[in-house]
């Protein structure tokens, strides 16, 4: 594939690209970590748009104008009629499928990537744990027209997982020629294993999840009832019911992604456990990989991509206390084997998910699709 430094030789001026992302759940920090991989990179010009999902006046907040897709499609349409205003664009980057709904004409009036996540059938999947419901059979007929026009106006599409690209290839026909894998990665400066510490107190699990009861708290709390051994720390801004007597359980509030107490926690943890009942591809199972840590979770979504059972952690039924509690103890008796799999989560980290490296692999796909000559000429030989 041609390199940045290719198309920086063949290009005569930067490339503008416009960067419109949607601001919910993990998608603020990836968007942090997009504007520092931005930041490290010096032969694009850029603009980036943040569609927040607070409403911004009152018409927002009536019925039917809160919803976001409605919400968050208008303003990534305003948005890139008003950058295409301020000059010339090369390239368009939407995040996520959400904010690319109403934006079909300016895609294919421009070389353009639709970012995202998981597709509505992954959603559809795994959304009874967020009180999703699907809608009757015309209603969700229209929805796949909708979300599959989207998708094919696009010129290229980057999901976060093999789960999604699949989706598209057989739900909404997308060929997969158009599809990118790219994970959306974590920082590895930040994102380290710690320097260890003695091994004579009690392992430390580490739990982090917004949302404590779809995330699995409830279970994580029931499984340690029974782990004296193993003590847990929590990071949630939701509330948590009291422990059970003699549970070791501390609460860590007001933290958000990177920050430096966060940060802390990860490498100060032996295991990280996230039991959710619901879930597409959860950021904190790539942050404690890159943190060294050996991972326990659900087979729920796209989370056996990152959680390799019996390589870098363990799979267990959502619902199970007793199930995640086995997993848990074979990790709590054995420091060898927190150790083997805390190196496998690293190394899959340091493979699959660079933010720097995964970001970078997407600047150079949009400047493919701008400027594509350069990579013809690479094939014969011309660079």
């Amino acid at each position: 594939m041609t390199t940045a430094s290719g198309y920086r030789t063949a290009l005569t001026a930067r490339p503008r690209f416009a960067f419109v992302l949607e601001q919910t759940l993990g998608h603020v920090a990836h968007t942090a970590n997009l504007e520092r991989a931005l930041a490290r990179t010096d032969w694009i010009e850029t603009q980036v748009v943040k569609l927040s999902f607070t409403p911004r006046n009152a018409l927002e907040r009536l019925p039917g104008f809160r919803n976001w897709s409605l919400r968050s499609s208008r303003m990534a349409r305003a948005a890139l009629h008003h950058a295409r205003g301020q000059g010339p664009l090369d390239a368009v980057f939407i995040h996520t499928q959400v904010a690319s709904l109403l934006s079909a004409g300016v895609m294919r009036s421009l070389p353009s990537v639709v970012s995202l996540d998981a597709t509505p059938r992954n959603f559809d999947n795994v959304g009874g744990a967020y009180g999703h419901r699907r809608g009757g059979p015309l209603t969700e007929t229209v929805k796949a027209m909708v979300n599959r026009r989207a998708f094919m106006s696009a010129s290229a599409l980057v999901t976060w997982s093999r789960l999604a690209a699949d989706s598209l290839t057989a739900d909404y026909g997308v060929p997969a020629s158009r599809i990118r894998v790219i994970p959306p990665g974590v920082d590895l400066e930040r994102f380290r294993p710690g320097d260890g510490h003695p091994g004579s107190g009690p392992v430390r699990v580490l739990f982090v999840g917004g949302d404590f009861e779809r995330k699995g708290g409830q279970e994580l709390m029931a499984a340690l009832r029974w782990l004296p051994e193993a003590e847990l720390d929590v990071v949630t801004g939701a509330d948590v019911p009291p422990f059970a007597a003699g549970a070791r359980c501390r609460v860590h509030r007001g933290l958000s992604p990177g920050d430096e107490p966060l940060l802390d926690l990860y490498r100060r943890a032996d295991v990280f456990a996230l039991p959710t009942r619901g879930d597409c591809l959860p950021q904190v199972l790539a942050e404690a990989a890159a943190s060294g840590l050996p991972l326990v979770a659900t087979a729920t979504g796209a989370i056996p991509e990152v959680v390799q059972h019996g390589l870098n952690g363990f799979l267990v039924p959502p619902g199970s206390p007793a199930d995640l509690r086995a997993a848990l103890r074979r990790l709590v008796e054995s420091p060898d084997l927190r150790r083997s799999m805390g190196r496998e989560s690293l190394a899959l980290a340091h493979r699959d998910h660079d933010a720097l490296a995964n970001y970078r692999r997407i600047f150079e796909l949009m400047a493919e699709l701008a400027h594509p000559q350069p990579r013809r000429l690479a094939a014969r030989g011309g660079m």
